[in-house]
């Protein structure tokens, strides 16, 4: 198994949070989970006295219960909530959606076109629901890619309300004059 500080860290520490977010990124460098890394990494921690785990699947359903197509979304999404609820049904989850997307494929690849078009429809109606659910903190890699125009348009607003206020009254000073 391979030492990383953030683990070693959050051990010392006993920080769970750290742990969880550490162990989760894992599944970033090993996808597909062909090697034993991020369930050693689990026993390791475990080893060492700290209860890593959640009793049961807390929040949404896992992606690969509703599914059965996937995209880098839905592994994005995956591991955001094995984060947030560190359960065997969320790592089963993430593992799932890394073996089928990312494991190596020994059968011919499917008609690419109609995957193609499949994974456009699909992130077409996420795009939909992302608007509607990023102020639920639901998407966080979403919300987190959205501009911020709001926040310049008040901003100009409130200039162009100074300036206006400023001329009036510069404007009422030299009349009286």
């Amino acid at each position: 198994m391979q030492k990383y500080d953030a683990v070693e860290k959050g051990i010392a520490n006993n920080d769970v949070k750290a742990l969880r977010e550490a162990i989760g990124s894992i599944c970033y460098t090993n996808r597909d989970f062909s090697n034993s890394e991020f369930f050693e990494v689990v026993r390791y921690v475990e080893s060492n006295g700290i209860k890593l785990k959640d009793d049961t699947l807390v929040g949404a359903e896992p992606v690969s219960k509703i599914k059965t197509e996937f995209d880098e979304d839905d592994f994005t999404r995956a591991v955001f909530e094995l984060k947030r609820n560190f359960c065997d049904e969320r790592i089963k989850d993430v593992e799932t959606i890394g073996k089928k997307l990312y494991g190596k494929k020994d059968i011919q690849k499917e008609n690419t076109t109609s995957r193609v078009i499949n994974q456009r429809q699909e992130r077409s109606l996420k795009r939909e629901t992302v608007n509607r659910n990023v102020d639920n903190g639901e998407f966080p890699n979403a919300q987190s890619h959205q501009p911020n125009n709001t926040v310049k348009i008040v901003i100009g607003v409130v200039a162009i309300a100074a300036m206006i206020v400023i001329i009036l009254y510069i404007g009422s000073s030299l009349v009286r004059i």
